[in-house]
C-alpha cells in the first residue's frame, strides 16, 4: 500500500508502521509532505497546513536549478515547438490564414520553412549538443543562434507594419527571439560560465544608456506588439472589444502613470545600483532609494499596470487578462528566484529591507522576520 501511494504521489518515501490504532506516516524528502492515516480498510492522507509555503519553497529551489540545464531544456523546447508549428500548417494549410498578411501571396510564406528547418530547427539542435557536452565554442553558438533569430523576427515586423496584419506570427517570433537572446545571456561570453543572476558593475552612465536600451526593446515587445497579437486573434474569432465612460482618459492616465514609474525605477537602479534590470546584468549594490524606498519591486508594477492600461485603451480582453496572468506568473516564478539572489548577495541588509518595504503596495505585504 505505501509504495502504491508513494508512486501515486511522485514521492521517495520511507515507510514505517506505527504501532496501535495510529498508522502509516511517510517522511517524505520531497516539500509536500503527507501524513497517511490508516482507516479501516482505507488511507486517508491528510496534507498539512503551510501547503502554500511548501509550494513557495518548491518554487524558491527553481533558483538552484542549473543554468545550462536550463538552456538545454529550451532549446529542446524550441527546436520541437518549431516542428510541430510546421507540421500543423502542412497538414492544415488553411492555418496559414491566422500567421500571414491576407494580402500577400501564400508562397513568400512557405519559403520560410527552409530557413527555419536550417537555421532555427537544426540550428537549436546543434547549440543544444554543443551545450550539452560542454564545447568550448557552446557560447559563440548560442548568440549566433540568437542573431539568426532576429533576423525574421524583425522581417516579419517589417511585414506586419506595412499591411497591419500578421501580429500574431510577429508576437510569436518576438518572444521567441527574446527566450533566445535571453539564454544567450545566461550561458555569457566564452570566459563567462553559464548563471541565471550575474551581477555587472558598471558606470552610472553605462548602466543608463543600457537600461533605456532595454527599455525600448521590452515596452516596445510587451506593450505594443503582443497587445497587437492579442488584439488580432480576438478580430479573427470576432470577439468583441468592450467600452467604458472615459475609457480612453482613464487608460492613458494609468498608461502614463505606470511608464513614469517604470522609467524613474528603471534609472533609479542605473544611477544608484550602477546595473540595470536584467538578471544577466545585475547591479552589484542594493537599492534602497527612489521608487524603492515605497515598494520593493516598482518595475514589476509598473509593467502590469502598463499591460492593463494598454488593454483598457484596446478594449480587449485577452490584453487586459495577459496583463494579469503576467503578475501571477512574476509574483510566483520570477519573485522567489530573485529574492534568494538578493538575499544570498545582501545578507541581513535585505532582509532588513524588505522587512519595512512594502511589495506591491506602500505597508503592505512585508516580509516579517522569523520568531
Amino acid at each position: 500500500m505505501t509504495r502504491k501511494l508513494s508512486r501515486l504521489l511522485g514521492l521517495q518515501c520511507d515507510s514505517k508502521l506505527l504501532s496501535g490504532s495510529a498508522a502509516l506516516k511517510l517522511s517524505c524528502a520531497n516539500p509536500l509532505v503527507l501524513d497517511v492515516v490508516r482507516g479501516k480498510g482505507a488511507a486517508i492522507c491528510q496534507p498539512r497546513n503551510e501547503l502554500l509555503v511548501n509550494v513557495s519553497r518548491i518554487l524558491r529551489d527553481l533558483n538552484h536549478v542549473s543554468p545550462r540545464w536550463l538552456v538545454s531544456v529550451y532549446l529542446s523546447l524550441q527546436a520541437m515547438s518549431i516542428s510541430l508549428w510546421w507540421g500543423v500548417l502542412l497538414l492544415w494549410p488553411d492555418t496559414v490564414y491566422w500567421f500571414h498578411p491576407s494580402v500577400w501571396p501564400a508562397d513568400s510564406f512557405w519559403a520560410f520553412g527552409l530557413s527555419d528547418g536550417i537555421l532555427l530547427v537544426g540550428g537549436s539542435l546543434f547549440v543544444l549538443w554543443s551545450v550539452v557536452t560542454e564545447r568550448d565554442f557552446a557560447s559563440l553558438g548560442l548568440w549566433a543562434l540568437a542573431a539568426a533569430a532576429w533576423y525574421p523576427t524583425l522581417y516579419c515586423l517589417g511585414a506586419s507594419c506595412l499591411t497591419n496584419e500578421g501580429w500574431l506570427a510577429t508576437a510569436m517570433m518576438f518572444a521567441m527571439s527574446g527566450a533566445t537572446l535571453a539564454m544567450a545571456t545566461i550561458q555569457g561570453s566564452p570566459a563567462q560560465a553559464p548563471a541565471t543572476y550575474r551581477v555587472t558593475p558598471m558606470t552610472p552612465k553605462t548602466a543608463l544608456i543600457w537600461t533605456l536600451l532595454q527599455v525600448v526593446l521590452f515596452w516596445g515587445a510587451f506593450l505594443i506588439i503582443f497587445p497587437l497579437g492579442f488584439r488580432e486573434v480576438e478580430r479573427k474569432l470576432a470577439i468583441p472589444h468592450f467600452e467604458f465612460s472615459g475609457q480612453i482618459a482613464f487608460s492613458l492616465c494609468t498608461l502614463i502613470s505606470a511608464s513614469c514609474l517604470g522609467l524613474a525605477s528603471g534609472i533609479a537602479m542605473a544611477t544608484l545600483g550602477r546595473g540595470t534590470p536584467l538578471p544577466s546584468a545585475a547591479a552589484p549594490q542594493l537599492v534602497c532609494r527612489g521608487p524603492y524606498r515605497w515598494i520593493r519591486n516598482p518595475m514589476a508594477l509598473a509593467g502590469i499596470l502598463q499591460g492593463i492600461g494598454v488593454g483598457l485603451f484596446l478594449g480587449s480582453y485577452l490584453v487586459v487578462a495577459y496583463a494579469l496572468c503576467g503578475a501571477v506568473f512574476w509574483h510566483v516564478i520570477v519573485r522567489p528566484s530573485e529574492e534568494s539572489d538578493l538575499l544570498q548577495r545582501f545578507g541581513s541588509e535585505y532582509n532588513e529591507y524588505r522587512s519595512r518595504t512594502g511589495l506591491w503596495l506602500p505597508g503592505c505585504w512585508r516580509y516579517r522576520k522569523p520568531r
